[in-house]
């Protein structure tokens, strides 16, 4: 019998065989400056809620700036949400009366038209218990520039013949009741992701041969 003895690759063969890839090192994630915590982030929200208390920041500047806020990951990034906003001063319990510490009813504002238009829109200041008339005409609400003076704002509309229009910014929790008798009442607010730390707006409709009209922009 003869052997067959193992074949034994050619020099040509061992000069084109291709060498091991070097594995590459993993690179370390760039993250310039410290980290921020959750409790940091709820901190710079709950100091942006109390600057539109303040009447430093509209409903629509506070979403924008809530949700940068949660989507910080440097504490240098959450600074600069609250750069143009003063340092909030504690103020000691035991330096407020009991009377300051009761909570306090918030004032009605009234928005009336009757046989013509009223339109608030822009950077304007409303209150957290708002009452709307219309009589035999148009009235607009534009919440986006609004200053609120609390964190819930209620909305009461009274529309006879007429036509009450409310715009809301994207982000915000809205709660629409109440009914139009003879009328129409339209509800178009987008199904948008809300936005943790804005206020809140219920808006009560009652009307009679009118339309009422929340939309969100």
């Amino acid at each position: 019998m003869s052997s067959v003895s193992p074949a034994v690759p050619s020099e040509n063969e061992a000069e084109s065989a291709p060498a091991p890839r070097p594995t590459a090192a993993p690179q370390p994630l760039q993250v310039t400056g410290v980290r921020a915590s959750d409790a940091e982030r709820e901190t710079t929200v709950n100091r942006l809620s109390e600057a539109a208390v303040e009447g430093r920041l509209t409903l629509e500047e506070l979403g924008i700036r809530v949700g940068a806020a949660y989507g910080a990951t440097t504490r240098a990034e959450l600074e600069q949400v609250l750069v143009d906003l003063p340092v909030a001063t504690p103020v000691a319990t035991s330096d407020l009366a009991p009377e300051v510490r009761k909570p306090r009813k918030p004032k009605r504002r009234w928005v009336v038209s009757v046989m013509g238009e009223n339109h608030r829109r822009g950077r304007w200041r409303m209150s957290g218990r708002t009452t709307v008339v219309t009589v035999m005409g148009e009235t607009g609400l534009d919440l986006r520039g609004a200053i609120l003076e609390g964190h819930q704002a209620q909305i009461s509309t009274y529309t006879l013949m007429g036509e009450t229009k409310v715009i809301v910014p994207k982000g915000v929790e809205v709660e629409v009741t109440g009914f139009v008798l003879m009328g129409s009442r339209k509800v178009r607010v987008e199904d948008a992701p809300l936005r943790p730390g804005t206020p809140s707006v219920h808006i009560r409709c009652f009307g009679m041969m009118g339309e009422v009209r929340v939309e969100s922009r």
